[in-house]
């Protein structure tokens, strides 16, 4: 088990850098309680259990990973709630730090946000100029992935 502190915002599109070298997710949930999703990423699937603290942004988290072939990718993706998400996940380096650019696809197309994994729950973020620090949506059930995959 690990613990994640995680923040998340909306970006200023117009002004991110030139995202390179994305890769393609697929973000499903087999249950909420508890929140269990998948990643699918190329032919590996992450599980993922998350237990989510009342601060919203510290959870613990367990994960484990598995190389699947596509017919079991295929039946994995059957067993979702809802239709998975589908984002391209960019990643930059700033200050120390990896910030995980999210360009969702399908009916979350135009959508772009940025995740932040802390060192620790009192960390002070410098912020990249893209970056809406005005609008964090860490807590903002309408950015959820899971809600999201409802849309």
């Amino acid at each position: 088990m690990s613990e994640e502190i995680e923040k998340k915002y909306l970006v200023f599109a117009e002004k991110l850098p030139e995202l390179k070298n994305g890769t393609l997710y697929i973000q499903g949930y087999l249950c909420l309680d508890p929140h269990i999703r998948f990643r699918i990423i190329k032919n590996e699937v992450v599980i993922t259990i998350k237990k989510i603290e009342k601060d919203g942004f510290e959870r613990k988290e367990w994960e484990f990973s598995k190389k699947m072939n596509k017919e079991e990718i295929e039946e994995l993706i059957s067993l979702a709630k809802w239709k998975p998400v589908k984002k391209i996940r960019y990643k930059i380096k700033y200050k120390g730090l990896v910030w995980e650019v999210d360009k969702y696809l399908e009916k979350n197309k135009g959508l772009v946000t940025v995740d932040i994994e802390l060192p620790f729950k009192d960390y002070k973020i410098s912020f990249p100029e893209w970056v809406n620090n005005s609008n964090e949506i860490t807590n903002n059930p309408k950015y959820f992935n899971r809600n999201l995959g409802k849309l």
